[in-house]
């Protein structure tokens, strides 16, 4: 069994998928498979599954965790799904939850990119990437409790931050032709994120396409502006007055120093968005 949450709950069981049409039953194994190694109340899943609850729910809750053991079958029996006071913990197998694969990816570009080895970091960030695949739940099935609110805030904080850095990594491996695909790709997905576009300026200047650095901030300003009703921030106008200057040095202290203060503010171990506790 695979489990995959990062995006719309997926099931694949011996390679085909396996179907989970019910949205309670959506909502309370993705909401257990985010908490992975902690224990979720009944009171919790309630939450999750419903704004106003109906008059008998933690009975639902019961009857729906009874529903779930059966659609994971004999997986359950190997104590994936376990009864644990006051509620149910779920404890995937070793590479069998995206989400644990996910955290892997992230520790590894974080060690790769500290060590200086940013090819090894650049594989690292996409590898986590190619895993997020939207809204965890997504569509008609969406959540609206507070676990999987927070979580899916997280996700997209997550997310963000893997792009810069894989950006970073690309830049200062001195593959800057592919940091320009790569960003202009995640641009339309973030287009007020300032860092994407002064990436973007770096990429473009450094790889000697000076009108095309200028055009980036010219667009980054008019976003910024009709978006937010904001001007460029510092970073940005400093990396413009590079390209204005076409210093080719500056530029690359500017690169050194953003990946250094990059790395420095790293969480060491890839913190996961919720610590397991020690579930027997």
């Amino acid at each position: 069994m695979y489990y995959a949450v990062l995006g719309p709950l997926r099931l694949v069981v011996d390679g085909e998928p396996l179907s989970m049409r019910s949205r309670n039953l959506s909502i309370i194994l993705t909401t257990l498979l985010v908490r992975a190694g902690s224990v979720v109340t009944v009171d919790d899943l309630i939450r999750e599954v419903w704004t106003q609850p109906p008059q008998r729910a933690r009975d639902a809750i019961y009857v729906n965790i009874s529903k779930l053991r059966r659609t994971l079958g004999d997986m359950s029996q190997d104590g994936v799904l376990r009864s644990r006071y006051p509620g149910y913990v779920m404890r995937p197998h070793d590479g069998q939850l995206d989400l644990q694969v996910f955290h892997r990816h992230r520790v590894e570009g974080h060690r790769y990119m500290a060590n200086g080895d940013y090819l090894a970091a650049v594989h690292a960030w996409k590898a986590g990437l190619s895993l997020c695949r939207g809204t965890p739940l997504g569509g008609a099935h969406c959540g609206t409790g507070p676990i999987l609110g927070s979580f899916d805030s997280w996700l997209q904080q997550s997310r963000a931050e893997c792009v810069e850095l894989a950006a970073w990594s690309q830049l200062r491996g001195g593959l800057c032709h592919s940091a320009i695909s790569f960003l202009t790709l995640h641009l339309a997905q973030y287009p007020l994120n300032e860092i994407l576009h002064q990436q973007l300026m770096l990429a473009f200047f450094l790889s000697r396409h000076r009108a095309q650095s200028l055009g980036v901030f010219q667009r980054a300003c008019r976003v910024l502006a009709d978006e937010l009703g904001v001007g460029p921030s510092r970073d940005l106008q400093a990396v413009r007055d590079i390209v204005v200057t076409d210093d080719v040095g500056r530029a690359e202290r500017v690169l050194a120093s953003a990946v250094a203060s990059s790395v420095s503010s790293l969480r060491p171990s890839g913190e996961l968005w919720c610590q397991p506790d020690s579930v027997d």
